[in-house]
């Protein structure tokens, strides 16, 4: 099993925090969003040496901070990070990934323990972690499903009021489910469609049955997105009180 990171892009809503690095960089409570995923993936059974980094902006600040870290993940350069749309930092990624199952993970989601395991485990060639909880507003990446549980549709423009849920951009894909997305990857260009999410491969694939995508239900876990800089505010927030949660109780006086 292998792991592929989207850290192409700018993240220009943290600015001045993204001037001298991508998004991935920006630290959260002292660690980036990068390297809290690597420790995820490690956890979950993927090594650094198995992990596909795509960059784009900055990429040189990403390479120095992974080497110096000892990370030993592959880094891939998406040079048309910014006039194409991020389906293209998945599309370059394939030659690092092919034949392999891997796990695709948006570079701007901080996640629980949980998630990772779960994805690897859960039976399927192609599954989308999705949370039926979610608040579907206009930003959300929908899911609408078939009668038989596969998905049928996955948009932001859907009517929320047909979707089960958001998908939360991590996906686990088989090695041939893999090699049938890149495909479709690769047709984008040549449609004019070099503004669309690499999410769009997974909804045309599934809406014509040739991959038939499944979800894996994540709504017991947490996932906290960061866009900007009130993001990055109430998921720092959040992540104390999770911490104070679980801190240990203090020690009882026995005077």
């Amino acid at each position: 099993m292998k792991a592929v990171i989207l850290a192409a892009g700018v993240g220009s809503r943290l600015a001045p925090l993204t001037n001298d690095r991508p998004k991935v960089l920006v630290e959260v409570l002292g660690k980036s969003i990068l390297f809290r995923q690597l420790d995820w993936l490690a956890a979950a059974g993927i090594a650094s040496r198995d992990v596909v980094v795509v960059g784009g902006y900055r990429i040189d600040a990403l390479r120095d901070a992974l080497g110096k870290a000892g990370h030993a993940c592959e880094i891939v350069l998406n040079e048309k990070y910014e006039p194409w749309g991020n389906f293209f930092s998945l599309q370059v990624a394939e030659p690092f990934v092919r034949g392999h199952d891997f796990l695709q993970l948006d570079g701007d989601v901080i996640l629980d323990a949980k998630i990772l395991p779960r994805m690897i485990a859960a039976p399927g060639d192609a599954l989308l972690a999705t949370d039926p909880t979610a608040e579907l507003d206009d930003d959300a990446m929908k899911v609408q499903l078939d009668a038989a549980g596969h998905v049928k549709a996955l948009s932001k423009t859907i009517d929320p009021t047909i979707c089960m849920g958001e998908y939360i951009g991590v996906t686990k894909l088989s090695a041939a489910a893999g090699a049938k997305v890149f495909h479709e990857l690769a047709k984008f260009p040549g449609e004019g469609l070099t503004h669309e999410y690499y999410d769009h491969a997974y909804h045309r694939l599934s809406e014509r049955g040739e991959v038939p995508f499944g979800i894996v239900d994540i709504r017991d876990c947490t996932v906290l997105e960061i866009d900007d800089k009130v993001d990055l505010e109430r998921v720092e927030r959040k992540l104390r009180e999770q911490a104070d949660l679980h801190a240990d109780p203090p020690a009882k006086s026995r005077t």
